[in-house]
């Protein structure tokens, strides 16, 4: 914890013919991070795939155009099927599986595509219905020109020689054919707009007729074949799902030859793992005639979070903003703890609390099969939880009304948002949490300087500005409004105060401008406002609370009898689920955005490689039976 596992680079060197039993080795262990072969040493080139892996390729993108023409999404995992009985149903099932599917897609295609020009073709016949012409007049005649299209109402059409036919704005005109080239420029004038006869015989009032049993006709038939598919999607979907993790695993594990050197007889294989797992890989590894070496290296490793499991829903938070350097302090724990904290302060709300405590609780049960929204479901019931307390034993509220009979229980007084005095105690509180949050971003930077670089660096680049920091607040309100934030609550006098403040604020600005230039001058007002945005948190629970309040005192000035209940009960669900919302997204986002913006680049620079073993994280599938 708050440290990256430290890792070793192995180097391993064996036959080419027991290339396929170590890549399934590596697979089922999932250690290695491979260290792609870069070219560089004579007699060795980078390898082709296994054998088996044209034939799993192929089968591979069969099963992944199955799944998105059947529109299957995976369902959480269940029982695990053994791989091998996968692969027999796979050679047994998917050619006639994949014969059934294409060919009622292929008929839904063209029941749809056919819906589709059936469609284009009524509409045409609709434009040209009022002219009451049968569609056999506007084939093409040796002696006469035919135009038809539409003509602005308005517009006045005298052509020589020629028999118009006018409903609204359609136009059909027949012109003798030596008079055709004046008859377009005459038509082009008036704004005419050509549009091509519909093909057929008869009157367009008969067609339309026919053609709209025909698409009803289609439309029956087209939901009859998605109805197939759909039931060929719940019979075998999950199956799909299952041969496709397992023939992805095998594809991954056919393209190990890809990332490393091969010569003609031998490969050598570079990657890193965790020191602790360096005996399982050589046991797992002991059947097979290798040569398996930990390489002394300078180059920069791979980095694997080292968290307990309360803590690693958080490093999603920590992968969004950066991969820590392998040398770097591990910012996830600092999220652990300060994400929930001013989420929980912000809402305050024991409703609240449950209603995201639920909602988090669903994603973790409902869609754990994707690890994203595992983790933020996680992430969001622990921030419920903390909602839930702060709403229960600081405010003694919910959905934004005072639990009056609760603060009566509590043996101390709760705070009121609508009381200036406890608003006042939550900004000055809020503001504390910044001025540690701050510091404690400081300290941690100062330690990583001494890591990466040496004392000097730490304490012109990150001790100088904690001296700016806390020797700023020391002397600057008492300086400017009479009133101390520190030394009154430490006990020192105000001289004493004001003198201890101005000389560690000198010490650290001359540190600091001697560390970063001229600019640490520039940056000085900002630390400051770091502080003050946590101030945010109290700012962000009041405003929550009093939308809240609001929509509550709206429904009840309407009251709950007669048809105002309506509106009431509609005003209050909807201004409940309005709160929910913005609480949710407004909170969520800047309880992180105090982390990310505030805290982090005091200390956390990132820049690391996400530690990716080779193999494939089975869900659906296990391997407890196959030697593949």
């Amino acid at each position: 914890m708050l440290r990256p596992e430290p890792m070793s680079k192995l180097v391993l060197c064996g036959l080419n013919r027991d290339l396929p039993q170590v890549s399934h080795i590596l697979s089922q262990q999932q250690l290695v991070h491979m260290v792609d072969y870069d070219g560089e040493a004579e007699g060795f080139a980078s390898g082709g795939s296994l054998e088996y892996g044209a034939t799993v390729s192929g089968n591979l993108v069969r099963v992944r155009s199955l799944l998105k023409i059947l529109g299957v999404e995976p369902a959480p995992p269940g029982v695990s099927r053994p791989a091998n009985a996968v692969e027999t149903e796979i050679a047994e099932r998917l050619d006639s599986l994949e014969k059934e599917v294409l060919a009622l897609n292929e008929k839904h295609r063209t029941a749809i595509q056919q819906q589709k020009e059936g469609q284009a073709r009524l509409e045409m016949l609709r434009q040209f219905e009022p002219l009451g012409l049968p569609l056999e007049a506007y084939d093409s005649y040796e002696s006469l020109a035919v135009f038809t299209g539409t003509l602005p109402g308005k517009a006045e059409l005298d052509i020589v020689g020629a028999e118009i036919v006018r409903a609204g704005e359609m136009l059909a005109a027949f012109v003798p054919r030596d008079a055709a080239d004046e008859a377009e420029q005459a038509l082009a004038q008036h704004g005419f707009r050509a549009l091509d006869p519909p093909q057929g015989d008869g009157q367009p009032t008969d067609a339309i007729t026919a053609l709209e049993l025909k698409l009803e006709e289609l439309e029956t038939e087209e939901a009859a074949l998605g109805h197939e598919l759909e039931a060929l999607g719940q019979r075998h979907g999950q199956w799909l799902v299952a041969a496709e993790e397992h023939l992805a695993a095998q594809a991954e594990k056919s393209e190990l030859p890809l990332k490393l050197a091969q010569s003609e007889n031998t490969f050598v294989l570079e990657g890193w793992l965790p020191e602790g797992d360096m005996e399982r890989l050589r046991r797992a590894l002991s059947d097979i005639n290798l040569e398996l070496e930990v390489e002394e290296t300078d180059d920069t490793p791979p980095v694997k979070l080292d968290n307990p499991a309360p803590v690693k829903p958080f490093e999603l938070f920590t992968k969004l903003y950066a991969i820590p350097d392998h040398r770097e302090l591990d910012p996830s724990l600092l999220l652990f703890l300060g994400y929930p904290l001013f989420f929980g302060m912000m809402i305050g709300d024991l409703g609240y609390g449950l209603v995201y405590f639920l909602l988090g609780y669903m994603l973790v049960t409902k869609y754990g099969h994707s690890e994203e929204l595992l983790q933020l479901g996680k992430i969001i019931r622990i921030a419920g939880a903390s909602t839930m307390f702060f709403g229960t034993f600081a405010f003694a509220e919910a959905f934004g009304f005072e639990l009056n009979w609760l603060a009566h229980v509590l043996p101390y007084e709760v705070l009121h948002k609508s009381h200036a005095e406890d608003v006042a105690f939550m900004l000055l509180a809020t503001g504390a949490i910044g001025l540690f949050y701050v510091t404690l971003g400081l300290v941690l930077g100062f330690w990583n300087m001494l890591v990466l670089h040496d004392l000097k660096h730490a304490v012109m680049e990150k001790f100088s500005w904690i001296m700016i920091l806390w020797g700023g607040l020391m002397f600057i309100p008492p300086w400017l409004f009479g009133t101390s934030l520190i030394g009154s609550r430490l006990g020192l006098a105000g001289e004493l105060e004001s003198g201890l403040g101005l000389a560690g604020f000198l010490a650290g600005l001359g540190l600091a401008i001697a560390g970063e230039g001229i600019v640490a001058i520039v940056e000085v007002p900002s630390i400051f406002v770091q502080v003050i945005s946590y101030v945010r948190i109290a700012a962000l629970g009041i405003a929550d609370y009093g939308l809240a309040h609001a929509f509550n005192g709206m429904a009840f000035d309407i009251g709950f009898t007669g048809v105002g209940a309506i509106f009431a009960v509609l005003i209050l669900v909807v201004g409940q689920l309005v709160v929910i919302t913005l609480g949710l997204i407004g909170s969520g986002i800047n309880a992180l955005r105090l982390q990310y913006v505030e805290c982090f680049p005091k200390f956390f620079v990132g820049g690391g490689t996400d530690y990716a073993p080779f193999g494939y994280t089975r869900k659906y599938t296990n391997e407890m039976e196959t030697t593949a």
